[in-house]
């Protein structure tokens, strides 16, 4: 006869952990092992290799261990705290990647109509008119500093304005 499922309770695996053996010994394993042994659950934390297992003799009283836990007499040593975070305010920020306004000024380092209006030659020319005149050291610093965007769009204005000027 097969059994029909009347109640399925389904708990997910790491919240089961955290109540059954708690958070700090569950958060602090490398893995675990769940088991049914008779009418017993079993649950086998694995600590990272060789970082606190020591090797049982082959000799070694498991029912004396056992008695002396029973009785309070053995306790394991609390496990070592992990190692302190460093302090929000000391995290490295994110590399700032430059945004939409750094990259039209690329663009912009590669129109021959711009370098033309900036009176520049080449590409790098152009980039340099741009730093100088945006008062930045990098393309990144347009999308970062407000001040030099708005000089950027200001410039942008100026160009635009030429570029639609009718021919002498």
């Amino acid at each position: 006869m097969t059994p029909t499922i009347v109640h399925r309770f389904e708990i997910p695996l790491r919240e089961a952990l955290d109540l059954l053996v708690g958070d700090e010994r569950a958060g602090a394993s490398a893995g675990w092992k769940i088991a049914v042994e008779g009418d017993a659950l079993v649950v086998d934390l694995v600590e990272p290799w060789a970082e606190r297992s020591i090797a049982v003799p082959p000799d070694f009283d498991h029912e004396k261990l056992l008695a002396m836990i029973v009785a309070g007499e053995f306790r394991l040593p609390p496990a070592e705290p992990p190692p302190p975070l460093p302090p929000a305010d000391q995290e490295e920020s994110p590399p700032r990647k430059g945004g939409p306004v750094a990259q039209k000024a690329g663009i912009l380092c590669n129109e021959g109509a711009f370098r033309l209006w900036a009176e520049v030659q080449t590409p790098d020319a152009a980039r340099a008119f741009i730093y100088r005149r945006c008062g930045v050291e990098s393309r990144v610093d347009l999308d970062y500093e407000e001040e030099a965007a708005t000089k950027f769009r200001e410039m942008c204005l100026e160009y635009q304005v030429w570029l639609e000027m009718p021919d002498p």
